[in-house]
C-alpha cells in the first residue's frame, strides 16, 4: 500500500520528518519498505502555456512557442502527435533535470532551435502503469479547469512535493490497506485521534427501488448494497483525485471508476460502478458460475468460469467476477448516463481462489481475500455517490437495495493487566495500560485486575489476549521492553544419542573420500517409490505441489543422489563420490512416518588416472567394501551380514543388486542403478553408476557404547587356500555358510581370490579359489588341528552343496 504523507495529514496534524515517520512505523509492526519524494532530483520543471503550434513540414516535429513565465516566450521543438495550441503543459527549461538524471540543454532539431523541453510524465519520473492513457504515447497536458500558471513549479500540481511511504503489509494488517487504516495506525504511534468524517448524503432523485429485482445467495455475499446515480456525465477526474490516485500506484480512467477507486482507498472497501443499461431486464443475481460460462473481463481477458466463481449476473448470464473484476458487458463507457454502485462483502476465500485460478489478481480481490472493514459497506457507497455528484453532476436516485445486511457484531476480548505485564515484563499500570488502547480507539473496561476490550469491526485481526498483548508492546514500544534472562528450567547443550551415532556414520562416509549431498525431499510419484524393496502405500502426497515433479515425500535417498549424478555428468564431471543422510517418508500403516537413512552414490574411477597405478573401476564389490568398512567403524560384524539378491526392485539392476540383513533384520540395498533409469538420460547413458541405502533406524539400536581396542594377536595365524567347483547356480553366501559353520572355533576369516567361469571348465559351472584364515589368540595352532578343520570343510562343502573341492 502507497501512502501519500500529505493525505495523511487530511487525518492528523503531522510535524514530523516523513523519514523518521517511516522508521517508527516499522519499529511498531508495520514495515515501511521505503520513503520516496517523487520530485526528488528533478529540477526547472515549469508550467508552460503553447501559445502557438506549427507543423514542421516533412517532418512529425512541430514548432512550438511557449509562455514559461519569462519576459519573452521560449521556442520548442516537440514531437508529440498530441501537442497544440492552447496547452498548458510541463517544460524543462534549459539545465532542468528530468528523470534518470538527464540534463535539457538548449540545441537545434532538424536545424531549428529548441529551447527546452515538453514532456511527458513517464519522462519526470511517472510509472507507465499510472500514466492516464490518453497521454501514455504524448506529453501530458493539465486539466481546462486546472489552477496552474505559466512559470510555477509543476511539483505541487502533479503531486510530487509529496512523500510516498510504501507500507510492506503482512496479510494479518490488511486494515492499514487503506487511509482511514493507516490513518488510525500512525494516529495509535504519534498518540493522536485521527479526524474520520462520516458521510452526509441528501438523495436528490426518484425512488428506483423498485426497478431492480436483486437476487443473492448469503452465504457468498452477507452484504451487498447498491444505489443509482443518475445524468452521469462521462469525463476525467479532477485533478485532485488523480493526484491521489497515481501517487496510490493506480491509473487514472474516468471520473466512474476513478471515485470507485479513490474510495477503496480511502476506507478500504472495494468497490464496482455498472452501466444501468446492464440490468435493463430489471434482475440481478448473485449466484455461483455454472460450468462453462464465459466472461470477458475489463483488461479484455476472457475466462471459462469455474463452478466455484462467485458471479453477479443479470439473471441470466455474468456480467462480473465477484470481488475480481468486472465484465466488458457491464462497463462504464463515454456513452454511459446512469450508473448502479456496489458495495459488498465477498466470501474471501472463494474471491482468493477465483483470484489465483485466473491469473487475475487485483487490487480488490487483494482486499477481499485478507478482509474489509465491515462498517465501510455503507459509508463507501454513500461517498462514492456523493462525489460523482460533485464530480460528474450526477442525480442520486431516492434509496437503496440492501439485498443482504448480516450484522457483524466488534470482538470481546477478555483478559488480565497481570498477563499482559507478565508475557511482556513489563510493570504498566491499569491508567497506562488504557491509555494505550485509548490511542488506538479500543474501547475498554477495567474491573480490578480484568481487562475487557471491545475492538472495532476495522480490526479484524483481533481475537484472542495474545493479540491484546501484541498491540500494547508494539505500541508501548519494543525498544522500551527490558532484556531480562527468561526463566526456564537449565537445559545442557549438545548432541542427543542417536543425533551422536548419525554423525559417527556421515564422519565414516567422509573418511572414506564421499562428498555430502543435500536433495530435494519432494519428488516425483515415480521417484519416490524407486530403489525401495518394498515401497510403503501410499505414498505420501503433497496438496497444492508447485509442479509435478516435486508432488510426493521421497521414500528414499538415492532418487536424489541420481539426479545430482546426471546434473553433474551433464557438466562433464564422470568421477563422483557422493553420500546424503537424511529423512525418508511414508504413510504406512494410517500413520506418517519419518525415518533417519544414509546412501552413497559412486561412478567412474577408484582413484583418478595415473602413471603409479592401473585404473580400477567402481564397482559392486567396491561399493560392499565400504559399506563393510563402515559396519566394522561402527561396531558391527560385517561378517554376520548376508547379501540376498533382489531382481524385482525398480532402479536397480536385476542381477547386481542385493538387500543387506543383519541379525535376519533388514538394513538397506546395494547395487547398479539399472539402464532404465540411465539409458534415456544423455549424461548418464553408458555410465555405470552404483548406490547403496542404508536404513539408520534399524542400525542404530544395534550399535554398542563406544568402540574397544585389543592388543595385536601374540600367535601367527595360519592360511589355507581352497579351490572350488560348483554350478553357477550356487552363492557366495551359500559357500561362506557351510565354510564357517563347519571351520571350527578357530576359523578367523574367509575371502574370495580367485573367481573363473570360462572354456576351461564344464558349461554350467564356476570355479572360486577362498583363502581361509585360522588364528588362535592364546595359542599357537598345529598342523593336526587346521587339517582337520579343512578335512570337515570339504566333507560338507561336499555333502551340503554338492561342491568338487579341487
Amino acid at each position: 500500500m502507497l501512502v501519500s504523507y500529505n493525505w495523511l495529514k487530511d487525518f492528523l496534524d503531522l510535524d514530523i520528518d516523513p523519514q523518521e515517520l517511516g522508521e517508527k512505523i516499522t519499529r511498531t509492526g508495520v514495515e515501511i519498505e521505503t520513503v520516496t519524494h517523487p520530485a526528488e532530483g528533478l529540477k526547472k520543471l515549469v508550467v508552460g502555456h503553447i501559445l502557438e503550434c506549427e507543423d514542421i513540414e516533412g517532418t512529425h516535429l512541430h514548432k512550438c512557442l511557449v509562455d514559461v513565465g519569462e519576459d519573452e516566450p521560449i521556442q520548442i521543438v516537440c514531437g508529440a502527435p498530441n501537442v497544440a495550441a492552447g496547452e498548458n503543459v510541463i517544460v524543462a527549461l534549459h539545465g532542468a533535470r528530468i528523470a534518470g538524471n538527464e540534463k535539457i540543454k538548449k540545441g537545434k532539431i532538424r536545424g531549428i532551435q529548441s529551447n527546452g523541453m515538453i514532456c511527458g510524465l513517464q519522462e519526470i519520473g511517472f510509472s507507465d502503469s499510472v500514466v492516464p492513457k490518453e497521454f501514455s504515447d504524448g506529453i501530458y497536458v493539465f486539466p481546462k479547469d486546472a489552477d496552474v500558471k505559466p512559470g510555477e513549479d509543476v511539483y505541487e500540481a502533479l503531486g510530487m512535493n509529496d512523500y510516498i511511504l510504501d507500507f510492506d503489509i503482512t496479510p494479518n494488517r490488511a486494515d492499514t490497506l487503506s487511509m482511514e487504516g493507516a490513518a488510525y495506525e500512525v494516529g495509535a504511534i504519534l498518540d493522536q485521534n485521527p479526524k474520520i468524517e462520516n458521510v452526509v448524503l441528501k438523495e436528490d432523485g426518484d425512488d428506483w427501488t423498485d426497478q431492480l429485482e436483486v437476487k443473492v445467495d448469503q452465504a457468498l455475499a452477507p452484504r451487498f448494497y447498491l444505489r443509482k446515480v443518475n445524468n452521469v456525465k462521462i469525463g476525467p477526474s479532477p485533478l485532485w483525485m488523480q493526484r491521489r490516485l497515481w501517487n496510490a500506484g493506480i491509473r487514472p480512467i474516468n471520473n466512474v471508476v476513478d471515485v470507485t477507486n479513490y474510495v477503496m482507498l480511502l476506507t478500504g472497501q472495494p468497490m464496482h460502478a455498472y452501466d444501468a443499461k446492464t440490468f435493463a431486464n430489471g434482475k440481478l443475481e448473485v449466484r455461483k458460475a455454472q460450468k462453462g460460462e464465459k466472461l470477458t473481463l475489463l483488461n479484455d481477458k476472457e475466462v471459462e468460469l469455474d463452478p466455484n466463481d462467485i458471479v453477479i449476473t443479470d439473471g441470466d448470464k455474468p456480467v462480473m467476477m465477484a470481488g475480481v473484476m468486472g465484465g466488458k458487458n457491464s462497463e462504464v463507457e463515454a456513452d454511459t448516463t446512469d450508473v448502479i454502485l456496489e458495495s459488498a462483502i465477498f466470501d474471501p476465500t472463494l474471491v482468493r481462489k477465483a483470484a489465483l485460478r485466473h491469473a487475475n489478481r487485483t487490487e480488490a480481490s487483494s482486499r477481499y481475500e485478507k478482509g474489509v472493514n465491515w462498517d465501510n459497506t455503507q459509508k463507501a457507497l454513500d461517498m462514492a455517490a456523493l462525489l460523482l455528484r460533485n464530480d460528474a453532476e450526477a442525480t442520486i436516485a431516492n434509496g437503496e437495495i440492501k439485498a443482504t445486511d448480516t450484522e457483524k457484531k466488534p470482538a470481546v476480548v477478555k483478559t488480565t493487566i497481570s498477563y499482559i505485564n507478565k508475557v511482556l515484563g513489563t510493570e504498566l499500570t491499569e491508567s497506562e495500560m488504557k491509555k494505550i488502547f485509548d490511542r488506538l480507539n479500543f474501547e475498554t473496561a477495567i474491573n480490578g485486575d480484568e481487562l475487557v476490550v471491545t475492538v472495532p469491526n476495522r480490526r479484524w485481526d483481533i481475537e484472542i489476549p495474545a493479540d491484546l498483548v501484541e498491540e500494547v508492546g508494539r505500541i508501548y514500544g519494543y525498544d522500551n521492553l527490558k532484556s531480562t534472562q527468561p526463566l526456564l528450567a537449565e537445559t545442557h547443550g549438545g548432541y542427543s544419542e542417536k543425533e551422536n551415532h548419525i554423525r559417527r556414520f556421515k564422519q565414516i562416509a567422509e573418511g572414506q573420500g564421499l562428498m555430502e549431498a543435500i536433495s530435494y525431499s519432494l519428488t516425483s510419484p515415480e521417484k519416490a517409490v524407486r530403489y525401495n524393496l518394498e515401497p510403503a502405500a501410499p505414498i505420501v502426497e503433497v496438496e497444492m505441489p508447485l509442479n509435478s515433479s516435486r508432488s510426493a515425500m521421497r521414500e528414499n535417498l538415492i532418487t536424489g543422489l541420481v539426479d545430482a549424478a546426471s546434473y553433474n555428468m551433464a557438466r562433464k564431471e564422470d568421477q563422483l563420490a557422493l553420500y546424503e543422510q537424511g529423512r525418508t517418508y511414508d504413510h504406512a500403516n494410517g500413520e506418517f512416518n519419518e525415518h533417519e537413512h544414509l546412501a552413497a552414490l559412486m561412478t567412474g574411477d577408484v582413484l583418478d588416472a595415473n602413471w603409479q597405478h592401473e585404473n580400477e573401476k567402481i564397482d559392486f564389490f567396491y561399493l560392499k567394501g565400504l559399506v563393510e568398512d563402515m559396519l566394522t567403524a561402527v561396531e558391527l560384524d560385517p561378517e554376520k551380514v548376508i547379501y540376498q539378491p533382489v531382481d524385482n526392485v525398480p532402479g536397480l539392476h536385476p542381477t547386481r543388486s542385493a538387500a543387506m540383513y543383519l541379525d535376519d533384520q533388514y538394513i538397506g540395498l546395494i547395487g547398479m542403478v539399472a539402464h532404465v533409469v540411465t539409458m534415456p538420460d544423455k549424461a548418464m547413458r553408458n555410465h555405470e553408476i552404483y548406490v547403496y541405502e542404508l536404513d539408520l533406524d534399524a542400525l542404530i539400536p544395534m550399535l554398542k557404547d563406544g568402540m574397544k581396542a585389543k592388543p595385536a594377536p601374540k600367535f601367527p595365524a595360519i592360511e589355507r587356500d581352497l579351490s572350488l567347483l560348483l554350478d553357477k547356480n550356487i552363492t557366495n553366501q551359500q559357500v561362506v555358510d557351510v565354510i564357517k559353520s563347519a571351520g571350527g572355533k578357530y576359523l578367523h576369516q574367509v575371502n574370495v581370490i580367485d573367481v573363473y567361469e570360462g572354456s576351461h571348465i564344464d558349461a554350467g559351472k564356476k570355479s572360486i579359489s577362498y583363502k581361509l584364515t585360522f588364528l588362535n589368540e592364546k595359542d599357537t595352532l598345529t598342523d593336526e588341528v587346521i587339517n582337520k578343520a579343512m578335512t570337515k570343510i570339504n566333507d560338507d562343502l561336499k555333502e551340503k552343496l554338492n561342491i568338487i573341492v579341487r
